[in-house]
């Protein structure tokens, strides 16, 4: 991840299930618990073989109207996966229910955990760990070398705007209260890569938030998914605690498609160079 003028390029290792050999693995009937993977392997021209998808599996949009689903990832039932007849489930780290998964894993079905780090490594990561699944390297490496050069495309934005803005990433409004991201969450990977810099930075994942703390987290702009909550539009700036901050007097709010932004796939650093674009104009 990009700190300061680093590398956008780091380390990520992959999770053990990436050195199952291929071979191994029967490959007819795939369920797909994570956007990402979904994203990918119809980007690896390996949709035929996916019987079933979840929920965030957004993009391509074809993809939730020609598939099964089996509910939100972290709200998977085992019987329901099963219910596909898998022979292989791909499940993102962050699926679950723990109990869920652990059902899956002891009935005997090839369960394959993929890496659900946001970075430019852990993007390339998982195409390059799918690829090899699939037997479809060649398509990665295509991939892969597309999405390597989108990340080369985000550096060179940034070093040309160094000037980097704070953004305050708002999943809901709750009873008023705004529920943001702080540090180990999707839309902290996301700001930092798009050369913001996290207004709640100094929470643990996502937090409800007073009036009186959003004075002092000062953000430029509010960060938002397109598809939220009601109440998350330019209208919530006028309430006390956006009022006194940058981003309520200048009325700065940014929706985003959410499996775009946060989606953890191939199209990561389009969506990251969209972002630093819409703070710049800001």
């Amino acid at each position: 991840m990009l700190v300061g003028g680093a590398s956008l390029f780091v380390f990520c290792p992959l999770t053990a299930a990436a050195a199952a050999p291929a071979r191994q693995q029967d490959l007819s009937r795939v369920v797909c618990i994570g956007g990402a993977i979904t994203e990918i392997l119809y980007a690896l021209g390996q949709q035929a073989r996916i019987v079933a998808v979840d929920t965030t599996s957004q993009y391509p949009p074809v993809a939730l109207r020609e598939k099964r689903s089996v509910g939100y990832m972290r709200a998977v039932s085992a019987e329901g996966v099963l219910s596909m007849r898998p022979t292989l489930i791909l499940a993102m780290e962050d699926a679950g229910p723990p109990q869920a998964l652990e059902q899956l894993r002891a009935s005997g079905i090839s369960l394959v955990r993929i890496d659900n780090t946001l970075s430019p490594a852990a993007v390339t990561g998982r195409v390059r760990q799918l690829a090899t699944l699939f037997k479809a390297q060649v398509q990665g490496a295509r991939l892969t070398a597309s999405i390597d050069k989108g990340f080369q495309e985000l550096a060179a934005w940034r070093r040309a705007h160094p000037p980097r803005k704070r953004v305050l990433f708002v999943l809901s409004l709750q009873n008023g209260r705004p529920m943001v991201a702080g540090k180990g969450t999707e839309a902290d990977a996301i700001i930092t890569l798009a050369g913001g810099i996290n207004a709640a930075g100094a929470l643990d994942g996502y937090k409800p938030v007073s009036g009186e703390a959003l004075a002092a987290l000062a953000p430029d702009a509010v960060l938002a998914m397109d598809h939220a909550g009601p109440g998350i539009d330019t209208s919530a700036l006028d309430t006390p605690g956006f009022r006194l901050t940058p981003a309520g007097r200048r009325r700065a709010l940014i929706k985003m498609d959410g499996s775009y932004l946060l989606g953890l796939g191939p199209r990561t650093p389009a969506a990251a160079l969209d972002l630093a674009r819409r703070l710049q104009s800001i």
